[in-house]
């Protein structure tokens, strides 16, 4: 007979100290993120960032997959492209000015984050599986990641019609994504476009929501939503969901560094 997994009960105290790696938070490294997320990003659950074509998602990941390689110690990020091609002269431009901002942390100052970013490119949804359920657990037993990044989750389900099959695969992903979490420890950050709705029976009231529907957004830990404004470089960001969040909005803006608060 296996002996259980149960390991007993403990306090919430101990739960923060007992499992440390298990319950720790990754930082965005931009306060306004941040502050609306209590710490950052968990290392349990899929957190999502959705928002309209213009808004900074990439630019928040990139800044993130940069900040993750600073909060755990030789680790490494994944960052799954499914739209573009990666954002390597931007990264790099970042990179450099992240390093501006700790002129005396010989760590940082020595540290090459951008080869420590592992990027793959996929375009459909057997590609995606092939990388989640092969590819990624050869890595983890050789490779220790922090961060894997999903830009976005959306472009692979694009032309999907089946919903009842695309909604088991939704399930399967992050069954395995959660099954992986559990031995690795490591975040789980995806992008998403979002969509207009409009009521369908005044055929007004129109709605932005994010994109792949309610058999998707049940199995989302975190969700967080951006919104741009024309003509502005200012964007807004309001946390639609969390267990432990509440809903609260925070201004952002892009500059060389990338996303930072809003002034």
């Amino acid at each position: 007979m296996e002996s259980s997994l149960f390991e007993g009960f403990c306090t919430g105290g101990e739960i923060l100290t007992k499992h440390a790696d298990r319950w720790r938070k990754i930082s965005f490294g931009v306060p306004v993120f941040d502050r609306l997320t209590g710490g950052g990003i968990s290392c349990r659950g899929i957190f999502e960032l959705a928002g309209d074509p213009g808004s900074g998602k990439t630019q928040i990941a990139l800044k993130l997959a940069l900040t993750a390689q600073s909060e755990v110690p030789d680790s490494s990020v994944v960052y799954i492209c499914t739209e573009h091609m990666f954002p390597s002269s931007r990264l790099l431009q970042m990179e450099a000015e992240f390093k501006r901002q700790y002129p005396y942390d010989d760590t940082v100052q020595a540290h090459n984050f951008a080869d420590h970013i592992l990027v793959e490119h996929v375009r459909c949804v057997p590609t995606l599986i092939a990388c989640l359920f092969d590819r990624l657990p050869k890595l983890l037993e050789k490779t220790k990641i922090s961060v894997l990044i999903i830009d976005s989750i959306t472009s692979p389900f694009v032309e999907e019609k089946n919903y009842i099959l695309r909604a088991e695969t939704f399930r399967s992903i992050v069954y395995r994504l959660q099954h992986l979490q559990e031995h690795h420890n490591f975040a789980t950050f995806v992008t998403n476009q979002v969509r207009a709705v409009i009521n369908s029976a005044t055929l007004d009231d129109q709605r932005i929501v994010p994109a792949l529907g309610l058999a998707w957004s049940t199995l989302v830990h975190t969700r967080l939503q951006l919104f741009r404004k024309m003509n502005s470089n200012e964007r807004r960001c309001c946390v639609v969901f969390g267990p432990s969040l509440p809903p609260k909005l925070g201004y952002y803006e892009i500059n060389e560094s990338g996303p930072v608060d809003a002034r």
